[in-house]
């Protein structure tokens, strides 16, 4: 049985966070030098996808894992 190493998917995401993180940062000083409702309007729909992504990382997170060693059930 093959073992999936999470090593691959870990790097890509990691330089592909950084390179979203420079992109953000471009956006942020942008809308800052010039305040229009699109430019809040394009750093709202940002906010809005990173809490999604946020989201699934937490609930990864806090998953219980496949041998039922997760937080206590009530």
């Amino acid at each position: 049985m093959k073992t999936r190493s999470a090593a691959l998917p870990l790097a890509i995401a990691s330089r592909s966070l950084r390179r979203l993180r420079g992109d953000i940062d471009v956006l942020v000083v942008a809308v800052g030098r010039e305040s229009t409702a699109s430019g809040r309007a394009a750093l709202v729909e940002v906010h809005h996808q990173l809490r999604l992504l946020g989201q699934r990382v937490n609930a990864a997170l806090g998953a219980p894992s496949a041998k039922g060693d997760g937080p206590p059930q009530r």
